[in-house]
């Protein structure tokens, strides 16, 4: 079994102290599944925001055939200003989580879980979004339409997450 690395799993409610599963959300892949979802520390920054803010993020360094995503940061999220005013009173809850039982579902997003309960071994509290990613060192962009960023980084076959696009802006054209 690969080793498995620091887990988190970042929620609106909390403080927990033990997750349990829950089942998939409808229109994924993975609907109905009971599990507990998990993040690895490499992709924690992609969801210090609140749940259902769309975001589209990715790792640097971008193609240069792309400048849209190049940055001197080593990662970006970008949101609609839509969303920005609420990043700042966030209120959310960083579960670290024991890893055992839990499996890699998807190596690019980071994203691992368990059919079992997981054990919360510590939490802390973002209330500024802003003031977390900053902390990780995350390029925050805003912008009024993530569809470009969603083009972009497909274009340049970069790894990235377009997280709860269902609450984006439509796509123009």
């Amino acid at each position: 079994m690969a080793d498995v690395p620091d887990l988190h799993h970042v929620s609106d409610a909390g403080p927990l102290e033990l997750l349990a599963p829950r089942p998939s959300p409808p229109g994924t892949p993975h609907e109905g599944r009971r599990w507990v979802w998990a993040v690895d520390g490499d992709r924690l920054a992609n969801y210090l925001l609140p749940r259902d803010c769309p975001r589209v993020c990715w790792a640097t360094p971008a193609d240069d055939a792309q400048p849209l995503l190049a940055s001197p940061a080593a990662r970006v999220v970008t949101v609609e200003h839509a969303w920005a005013a609420r990043l700042t009173g966030a209120g959310l809850f960083v579960h670290d989580l024991d890893p055992a039982g839990f499996t890699l579902l998807d190596p690019v997003a980071g994203y691992w879980v368990s059919d079992r309960p997981a054990a919360v071994r510590a939490v802390r509290r973002v209330d500024d979004c802003l003031a977390a990613l900053a902390q990780a060192g995350v390029e925050l962009r805003l912008t009024t339409d993530l569809w470009p960023y969603v083009d972009a980084v497909v274009a340049a076959g970069a790894r990235f997450s377009a997280i709860r696009m269902r609450n984006a802006a439509p796509r123009n054209g």
